[in-house]
């Protein structure tokens, strides 16, 4: 090997400074694995092999799967310390244990006994924004990185630090599998369904889709991996020429609906990436996998833009979309839209809260309820002159039914249905009287109920029955909020809060801690985990490992 160019040793910061409770800086030193940041992983662009686990290199991280034991790893990205999530070149150092990448940030390395990886940025490795890395190969105790201009840059093996550019012509460099590859003729192969491979080496799918596949390499063992571009994953068997296509991450990284049914968590998106698919994304949390009900090809889920999803007692899912109400059957394998001409108040369904039969519907211009056993639906008025009325968020508890507006708190009393006016201080108001003040997060426990206004936070008591503002905990948007009897988690424009309700104790979460983005649209406790629907992906944070 022979090395040009060399310049002087750069050696890599820590990703992370660590403080206790202060903005702009990560909570605690976490460790791998705490937070978790799912992303569309449908866009393969190389994989690696290592001892037990195949690594692909995808267009939302690095997704591991188990080679033996046919299971998904939890993907890396931005959330685990990579610079970036969009992986052009993954290499697994057999010699070292380390685990190599390249991204639009630079190249990136995992030590096997480190719990976050260290980044190497464009400027050490002397790239420039038109000069990305395109594959990752080894020789010797240097790491090589093959560009888009077609130079290779050497970096250390152990620090990551860049050793200048590489020229040898004797070939003797242990490439990475990529898409660079050539792809074999794949026309007597057989692929799952629905799928099916065409005599040019197309798949394509049941309605006339086709897919290319941009990733193909068998390996010593004559399995077979790699990516069908905006379709998935591919593995198989070299021996009976069999494919099976696995999908990975939510259809689209900006998540604005999310709820947790058993051992799935259901998503959904209002800003619909138009040369993706779009629709409903299901994780099933056992075995990692993903299921996808795209819209385009389900008539009565007629809408990419989903608001809200939520379940009934018998297992159905309630998605709002800006054109109608859309409810799946589980059990049945049936879907059922409702719309403007079955009498909902308007097609735009912000907020929908189920509670035992019946289901309460917030619109842009009121409210509606239905009965759930018979599908009956009904128009309910807060007002007594009946005016329109936006209505963000709806929750019940125990009591009552309370319902966000555009005009301060409602709340609707389950017994006598009738209905209450609150200012922001939690004060009984007429119910046509206007005010200045509109709520869009409000959640329960069986103790409270909390309700986000503009300044700040308003909660009731059930016991004592009467409201209490809370300190002034925030100076922030709330969009969405969820709680148990202990804590209460806020996301907001600027990341997301954890408050102790005993003593109102509360810790800010940012991207430095593990969140994919700033803007956190959905918050949802599920034991010891807590999710966060954000703009970048779909994150679960192992809170109760650290909850203060």
């Amino acid at each position: 090997m022979r090395i040009i160019s060399r310049l002087p040793i750069i050696f890599l910061l820590p990703l992370f400074c660590f403080s206790q409770n202060n903005e702009g800086l990560p909570v605690r030193i976490y460790e791998l694995g705490d937070w978790i940041t799912y992303k569309n992983c449908n866009h393969i662009t190389s994989f690696t092999e290592a001892n037990e686990f195949i690594y692909f290199g995808t267009s939302g991280g690095i997704v591991p799967y188990h080679r033996y034991q046919r299971y998904w790893g939890e993907p890396h990205t931005v959330s685990t310390g990579l610079a970036d999530d969009y992986i052009s070149a993954v290499y697994y150092d057999h010699a070292t244990g380390f685990l190599w990448a390249a991204h639009r940030a630079g190249v990136s390395f995992l030590n096997p006994t480190a719990e976050k990886w260290e980044n190497s940025n464009r400027t050490s490795l002397s790239l420039n924004i038109n000069n990305s890395v395109v594959r990752l190969g080894k020789e010797d105790a240097s790491i090589l990185a093959a560009t888009s201009s077609g130079t290779i840059v050497s970096i250390d093996d152990h620090l990551g630090f860049y050793q200048g550019t590489y020229n040898d012509d004797s070939n003797s460099i242990d490439w990475s599998p990529s898409r660079l590859d050539p792809i074999p003729n794949i026309e007597h192969y057989i692929i799952n369904e629905p799928y099916r491979i065409d005599p040019r080496g197309k798949i394509y799918d049941d309605f006339f889709r086709d897919f290319t596949i941009n990733l193909f390499h068998v390996d010593g063992r004559l399995d077979i991996y790699g990516g069908v571009w905006n379709l998935g994953i591919i593995t198989g068997d070299f021996n009976v020429k069999m494919l099976q296509v696995h999908f990975f991450g939510p259809l689209q990284n900006s998540i604005s609906a999310m709820s947790i049914l058993d051992d799935q968590i259901i998503c959904g998106s209002l800003k619909a990436v138009s040369t993706n698919r779009t629709g409903l994304s299901v994780m099933h949390t056992d075995n990692g996998e993903w299921t996808y009900y795209e819209d385009q090809l389900i008539p009565d889920l007629s809408s990419p833009n989903i608001f809200e999803i939520v379940k009934d007692h018998q297992q159905r899912v309630w998605i709002g979309t800006d054109q109608g109400l859309s409810i799946f059957d589980y059990l049945e394998d049936e879907w059922q839209r409702i719309s403007g001409a079955q009498g909902l108040k308007d097609e735009i369904i912000w907020t929908i809260c189920i509670d035992d039969t019946l289901a309460w519907i917030g619109t842009p211009l009121g409210l509606n309820t239905i009965h759930v056993p018979t599908m009956i639906i009904n128009q309910v008025y807060l007002t007594r002159d009946k005016q329109h009325m936006k209505i963000y968020k709806i929750v019940a508890d125990r009591s009552f039914i309370w319902i966000g507006t555009e005009n301060g708190l409602y709340r609707v009393d389950k017994k006598t249905h009738n209905a209450e006016h609150y200012d922001m201080n939690g004060t009984p108001l007429d119910i046509d009287t206007p005010i200045a003040s509109s709520v869009a997060a409000i959640a329960s426990n069986d103790s409270l109920t909390v309700v986000a206004q503009y300044n700040g936070l308003l909660a009731y008591n059930h016991t004592s029955e009467n409201f209490k503002l809370m300190p002034n905990l925030i100076d922030n948007q709330v969009l969405d909020m969820d709680m148990n009897a202990e804590y209460l988690w806020l996301g907001t424009k600027r990341g997301a809060y954890l408050i102790r309700l005993s003593d109102y104790y509360i810790e800010h979460y940012s991207t430095n801690d593990g969140l994919a983005d700033p803007e956190v649209n959905r918050v949802r406790l599920d034991g010891e985990y807590v999710w966060f629907g954000t703009d970048n992906g779909l994150c679960k944070y192992k809170w109760r490992k650290y909850a203060p």
